[in-house]
């Protein structure tokens, strides 16, 4: 019942949509047999009136949703287009209403259309729904026109063509316009955002005391929006000061000019009366200001005559007096602060000595926001490593370690491509362990080949990169992370495309190199010296963890291996026997067990001594493993005894794998001081569930199965089955 409630609650919402649709309909059957003129009207004839009555209030109803649009989105942006369309059909419908009532296609308000149209064709949503309101105009038009009167087809034709010339020129010189404006804005936008930029470069308030490595990286977004609030608190204050000394010394203007990085000059904030000032633009600092450049100290000027123009103004202002003293950081000469007058009154020392207390006031505020913009810089990178040192923590396997390496890495700079390698100073093999590509080059075939040629491959090749950082244990490149050309990093036959910034970091712990991390970006300075070292640091941690991992994976290859043989130990057989056991149960599925001692084992040692005895047992074992599926669990049972579970298999193809590893170990030739030996072995075959369902009677009935094969003379196979049906 609620299901058919839901339904029928769709359906009604979704008529509602079309209630516009079918009123245009139900008026335009009235256009057509001529039901809606004014004389229908004025005798009040009742299908009319009240289709126009239903009209109106549906017309009303789409009016208020466009005038009050709800502010959360209540549909998909197909509804929205919908919506628009219908509204420009009723008001299109609207206006064939009125020019029916007021005399059809000769009425003094067929204008209306035109203008109408032309509305509708500029101010859209959807190109589609623009279309569909001309198509609908051309049909109205011919039943207007055609339906009433069949052989007004020129006047339909000269409709048509009036109300497509007028929707293609409004829409052609209206979208023009729109496009213009909205180009004006974002220009407008990326100038602003562009100023901000360079006043933060200007103001020392990006990277105050990087190196021009550092400089030519491009800050994240973080950075940038320090670099913005930054210039902004700075013109804030500066601004607030150079009005102050305006209104209280009498200034006509009062303009700071500074210096930038490059040697150019900007007229970096003004507080003028003058409408002549320039909108914070480049100037040219020489002639009056030229003895302050040049000698670093105060000027004043006074009488000057009226084509005298200082370099912040357009045109002539009409300056009397000028006063313009530096501002000086250290020994540099960062800026100019300059006042005039129109007045002819001069400046005097003491007015000069309150300018130059201005000028340092600049300064300190300079420096303030440098000092804040700095702390917040390193509160931003302690955050990230802080982010960095926990996504490292809790890694105990390898995988994880080279996981949380990549994440760790990450935090602190991007990369389209990572390559974590594994060095072994025993034996000097240094391979690709792992490697990632970011999502951005995933899909890049370049990068995707380089990085399949990477996976699992060996790096012992000399003059590498990476194997120069592992001789020296050193990053590298040693200077910046550009690197030539012609320079090889992790293998001469993998190509590393649109490299642009490289950083290998040797994992070193102690006295040992245990890898690299490899980072490749297409992006220049990605790992400029501040970078570098954060990355370093992380890379102190890597080879912690990592050295960690690999003690864990000893100690558990420890805890889950006999030492002699290399095969599953005891205790952990009987873990990986009850999980297969458990899966069986659950799904049914068969498995077979073997049990298998070595024949005469007790008269090889007596014979030849234990360490010819230890020989045998890793021999046997070899065999056993080498033989095995990655499904299959092959561990020793105890002494000479040795166990395997072979999952989905059934008796009789165990005891044919019996058989086969029974005859390679009886082909094996074994040596010892006393001369070549041979040995064999005897099986015993029990299946699940066959001859047993529970863990414990599965190896009771192996056992019992080895057993009979000692009884017939060992070197053999049988099954528990044939020894159950056996007299």
């Amino acid at each position: 019942m609620s299901a058919a409630a839901r339904a029928l609650g769709r359906v009604r919402t979704g008529s509602g949509e079309f209630v516009g649709a079918a009123t245009v309909v139900g008026l335009a059957a009235l256009l057509v047999t001529g039901q809606l003129t004014l004389a229908a009207v004025w005798h009040g004839r009742m299908l009319t009136i009240a289709g126009l009555v239903v009209f109106t209030v549906v017309l009303c109803r789409a009016l208020a949703r466009q005038l009050s649009p709800s502010t959360v989105p209540d549909g998909p942006r197909s509804l929205a287009v919908w919506r628009e369309f219908e509204f420009g059909l009723l008001l299109m419908m609207a206006g064939y209403a009125l020019i029916a009532i007021t005399g059809g296609p000769r009425s003094f308000l067929y204008p209306l259309i035109y203008a109408l149209v032309s509305f509708l064709a500029v101010l859209h949503r959807s190109p589609v729904a623009a279309a569909g309101w001309l198509l609908a105009a051309c049909g109205l038009e011919w039943l207007t026109v055609v339906s009433v009167n069949p052989v007004r087809y020129a006047l339909f034709g000269y409709h048509v063509t009036f109300i497509g010339f007028f929707a293609a020129g409004n829409f052609l010189v209206l979208s023009g316009l729109a496009r213009r404006l909205r180009g004006d804005h974002f220009a407008q936008l990326h100038g602003e955002l562009a100023r901000l930029r360079q006043d933060a470069r200007d103001y020392r308030l990006v990277a105050a005391q990087r190196t021009r490595n550092d400089r030519a990286e491009s800050r994240d977004e973080e950075e940038q929006s320090i670099a913005r609030g930054s210039a902004e608190a700075v013109h804030e204050h500066v601004g607030a000061t150079l009005e102050l000394l305006r209104q209280t010394m009498r200034l006509q203007t009062c303009a700071l000019l500074w210096r930038g990085e490059s040697g150019t000059w900007a007229l970096k904030a003004a507080a003028s009366s003058s409408e002549r000032v320039r909108e914070l633009a480049e100037v040219s600092v020489g002639g009056l200001l030229a003895p302050v450049l040049r000698d670093g100290t105060p000027l004043r000027l006074h009488g000057l005559s009226r084509k005298a123009r200082p370099p912040y103004y357009d045109g002539q202002p009409g300056v009397t007096d000028l006063c313009a003293v530096p501002v000086v950081e250290g020994e540099a000469l960062r800026g100019v602060l300059c006042a005039d007058r129109n007045d002819r009154e001069a400046f005097t020392a003491v007015e000069s000595a309150t300018l130059q207390q201005a000028a340092q006031q600049v300064l300190r505020i300079v420096e303030h926001e440098r000092a804040l913009a700095a702390v917040e810089r390193g509160k931003y990178e302690q955050e990230r490593f802080y982010a960095a040192s926990e996504a490292l923590n809790g890694a105990l396997t390898l995988d994880e370690v080279y996981d949380k390496t990549f994440a760790a890495m990450r935090t602190i700079a991007s990369f389209d491509l990572a390559v974590c390698t594994s060095f072994s100073a025993s034996d000097g093999r240094h391979r690709v362990v792992a490697v990632r590509l970011s999502e951005s080059v995933a899909d890049e075939p370049a990068w995707r080949t380089a990085a399949a040629k990477l996976d699992a491959r060996g790096l012992d090749e000399a003059g590498t990169l990476v194997s120069i950082a592992i001789k020296n244990r050193h990053y590298m490149p040693a200077v910046s992370d550009r690197v030539s050309a012609d320079a090889c990093a992790l293998a001469t036959d993998v190509a590393l495309p649109s490299t642009k910034s490289l950083l290998i970091l040797p994992l070193v712990h102690g006295d040992a190199v245990l890898g690299t991390v490899t980072l490749v970006s297409a992006q220049p300075g990605r790992y400029c010296n501040r970078v570098r070292d954060m990355l370093r640091v992380i890379s102190h941690h890597v080879a912690v963890n990592l050295q960690n991992a690999r003690m864990y994976r000893a100690m558990e290859e420890r805890a889950t291996t006999d030492g002699l043989t290399g095969l599953t130990n005891h205790r952990a057989f009987q873990e990986r026997f009850e999980q297969l056991h458990a899966l069986a149960e659950r799904t049914g599925q068969r498995f077979a067990v073997l049990l298998t001692d070595i024949d005469h084992f007790k008269r090889v040692n007596d014979t030849y001594g234990h360490p010819v005895g230890d020989m045998v047992l890793k021999r046997v074992a070899a065999v056993l493993a080498n033989r095995a599926r990655k499904v299959d669990v092959v561990a020793r049972y105890g002494g000479e005894e040795f166990v395997l579970i072979l999952p989905d298999t059934d008796g009789e193809g165990a005891a044919f794998h019996g058989n086969r590893l029974r005859e390679e170990i009886a082909a094996q030739v074994l040596r010892s001081d006393q001369g070549s030996f041979h040995v064999t072995i005897s099986m015993g075959v029990a299946e699940f569930p066959l001859d047993a369902r529970d863990r414990e009677g599965l190896i009771e009935r192996a056992d019992q199965a080895l057993y009979r094969c000692k009884k017939q003379g060992r070197n053999r196979v049988i099954r528990w089955r044939d020894v159950a049906q056996a007299p």
